[in-house]
């Protein structure tokens, strides 16, 4: 996670206690002479879900050509878990942290056009598609390629900027929007069995949408496809 101060911070856990059944050995006769396995023993593949905080990081492989890009990202250690929080950390310095109250199997992410329909926005040349600017699960993807802006960003000179906002909604499909701060440079994952993924990109192309895919994921992964 990024230093600095979170604005407007809020936070959602959940704790889950875990009950273990424990059983005694059976006692066995003093006078039996103690038996013998032929059988080796064997250890349990591990699983990978873990039920503790476990991390990793992967960099993201480009193809493809285009101002924009979409991302795809596997990672079969979050398998059959919620998704709490995702941080996003832009090129200009603007980072956004999304946090998701109770958690949500999320499926894909959005990073679309927001703000007044039909309303042209001159601070950054967007003209607003009527979507909600902060973060909110749809049962249906919403999706819109991303064509203007620059890799840059509109910060320049470069600040240091971070905000916390809570997503409403419900549904596998989360819209979020910060597509005026430049190229994405990471992302990181947080999910509710302990998983913590960060993302890297090549930081050279508008990430506009995201797939997150974990169950029947074969490895850590992620691709980003350049597009026009």
């Amino acid at each position: 996670m990024r230093a600095g101060t979170w604005v407007a911070a809020a936070a959602a856990a959940a704790a889950m206690s875990t009950g273990l059944a424990c059983s005694s050995p059976a006692a066995s006769s003093p006078s039996a002479p103690p038996a013998r396995s032929h059988s080796p023993v064997v250890s349990p593949s591990p699983s990978p879900v873990a039920s503790h905080t476990q991390n990793h990081a992967v960099m993201a492989t480009e193809r493809g050509s285009g101002l924009s890009a979409s991302v795809t990202i596997a990672d079969p250690f979050a398998a059959g878990s919620k998704l709490d929080k995702i941080e996003y950390h832009l090129h200009d310095g603007y980072s956004k942290r999304v946090i998701i109250p109770g958690g949500a199997f999320v499926a894909a992410e959005d990073i679309a056009v927001c703000g007044r329909a039909g309303m042209r926005y001159p601070d950054n040349g967007f003209v607003g598609t009527g979507l909600e600017c902060h973060p909110f699960l749809h049962q249906r993807e919403v999706f819109f390629h991303q064509h203007v802006g620059t890799l840059a960003g509109r910060y320049q000179p470069h600040r240091h900027f971070e905000v916390t906002e809570i997503c409403h909604g419900t549904g596998r499909y989360l819209t979020v929007g910060h597509i005026d701060h430049g190229a994405l440079l990471s992302a990181e994952y947080y999910w509710a069995n302990g998983e913590h993924l960060t993302v890297d990109l090549p930081g050279n192309a508008l990430v506009d949408h995201i797939v997150l895919v974990t169950t029947g994921a074969a490895r850590l992964s992620a691709v980003e496809t350049r597009h026009s």
